[in-house]
């Protein structure tokens, strides 16, 4: 097996890990380091041996530590492609295996270190290839469980914290609220080793490039949300012009960002019509589109006859529900101790003292269809929600799932008519429920849906 040495700067790290051999059913421990030598090349080098020498190897080393690796044996990247679920993408063929007994790995301490430190900087995607923090909550989940890239800035960092997984081992997460232009709060979990990469961030003054983190929905808090796993890299304070052009708008923005002025909950805002105004009326078919003729973060607003084809408000799995602050509206969570993330809003203290600064709203998303199609994850204010329901939110928690599927049937399935905001983002098109009515086959039929 050809051997070979190389040095370069540790932009990933994934472990230790203790696996148990096919061969001989003993424990195996490895450590995973990707390595990069050039703005273009970057490969992974796995790490195997006892449990002393990997522990005590990656204790030595973090990432941005600099290493000469000698006498690694070169292996051909695995053609099974579950492999590479496991592994940070590379633009390498092949990848680098070192063990307690087969090459080393030792710190490097020429004088041309600082120049690896500018490897640190360069994405290991093209510039370009990332979602927008809307991208994501506007596709939901048809990104459920994928793998996708951000680029974002850092709004605020929580405390790292001692997890205690389903199998038993303890390891460590910390979570992190990210901001772009088009979203001023998005939660990214870092786990274990990726919360190294925190040490240089600043809230309101830091851009991340992340390549590969995991879409999921997050049930309890109701939303999309990021997280980190072993095929994450991220990019600190990234040397593009999409970076820059972020970090000078969110210092234009700060001010904003830290003041909870925007509207957290995505309710109809100022600027748009008076809803009498809007009288254009659209078919699914001709909704969709418009994808191809609008330019983008170009609004629209149309009436929509259609079905109401989902609803789900009622359930014990379906949270239609979430925790706000009552000052700034944003979303407070029981597991941070209900603290709102608005560092300059003080409404989103502690329930658990008594405060009543803590309020219940909706979060719903509905599907219209018509003969031509279907509209899904169409987003429903609060405010529009609750006048569609006749409830307030603390009322309607109360209710028996009898009577939520009772309350359900009074829409679903029912013909309405429906005041849509569309907003075309990158990767599909933003929906926003301006207002919505039940409405009789004569209407519809007055303005030629027969069909529907």
């Amino acid at each position: 097996m050809q051997t070979v040495s190389v040095i370069g700067i540790i932009i990933g790290k994934d472990g230790p890990k203790a696996i148990i051999s096919k061969k001989g059913g003993h424990e195996r421990h490895l450590l995973t380091l990707t390595v990069r030598d050039a703005p273009d090349a970057f490969i992974n080098v796995t790490c195997w041996g006892g449990q002393e020498y990997i522990q005590a190897l990656s204790s030595e080393l973090s990432i941005g530590t600099v290493v000469e690796i000698k006498d690694a044996n070169i292996q051909n990247q695995s053609q099974n492609a579950s492999d590479d679920k496991f592994k940070p993408w590379t633009p390498s063929t092949c990848q680098l295996n070192v063990s307690d007994n087969q090459g080393s790995i030792l710190l490097y301490n020429a004088n041309n270190v600082p120049d690896y430190g500018q490897l640190l900087h360069i994405p290991t995607k093209a510039n370009n290839d990332f979602y927008t923090l809307e991208d994501i909550q506007a596709n939901g989940t048809n990104l459920q469980g994928e793998h996708v890239n951000l680029l974002a800035a850092i709004k605020k960092i929580w405390p790292v914290r001692e997890i205690l997984t389903k199998t038993g081992k303890k390891t460590i997460k910390q979570d992190i609220y990210l901001c772009d232009e088009t979203c001023q709060s998005f939660t990214l979990t870092l786990w274990g080793n990726c919360t190294e990469y925190v040490q240089s961030w600043l809230p309101m003054d830091t851009v991340i490039f992340a390549a590969d983190v995991r879409i999921n929905f997050n049930e309890f808090r109701s939303t999309m949300v990021a997280c980190t796993d072993s095929k994450t890299i991220i990019t600190t304070c990234p040397e593009t012009s999409e970076a820059y052009s972020l970090l000078e708008f969110i210092k234009t923005q700060n001010s904003v960002f830290r003041s909870g002025d925007m509207d957290f909950q995505g309710n109809p805002g100022n600027n748009d019509p008076d809803i009498q105004s809007i009288s254009k009326i659209l078919t699914v078919k001709q909704i969709k589109g418009l994808l191809s003729s609008l330019s983008e973060e170009c609004v629209e607003y149309t009436v929509i006859y259609a079905f109401l084809s989902q609803f789900d408000i009622d359930g014990e799995d379906k949270n239609i529900l979430q925790n706000i602050c009552s000052k700034c509206k944003k979303p407070v969570y029981e597991e941070t101790s209900f603290i709102c993330g608005n560092p300059n809003c003080s409404g989103g203290d502690f329930e658990m003292f008594g405060n009543t600064s803590v309020n219940i709203d909706y979060r719903i998303n509905v599907n219209l269809s018509d003969h031509t199609g279907t509209l899904e994850y169409c987003h429903t204010p609060p405010q529009i929600a609750e006048q569609i329901l006749g409830i307030k939110p603390k009322e309607f928690q109360k209710l028996p799932n009898s009577q939520k599927t009772n309350l359900k049937w009074n829409f679903l399935l029912e013909r309405v008519k429906a005041v849509l905001k569309m907003k075309k983002l990158k990767r599909g098109l933003y929906l926003q429920v301006l207002e919505l009515n039940k409405v009789g086959a004569g209407q519809l039929l007055e303005h030629g849906f027969n069909d529907v």
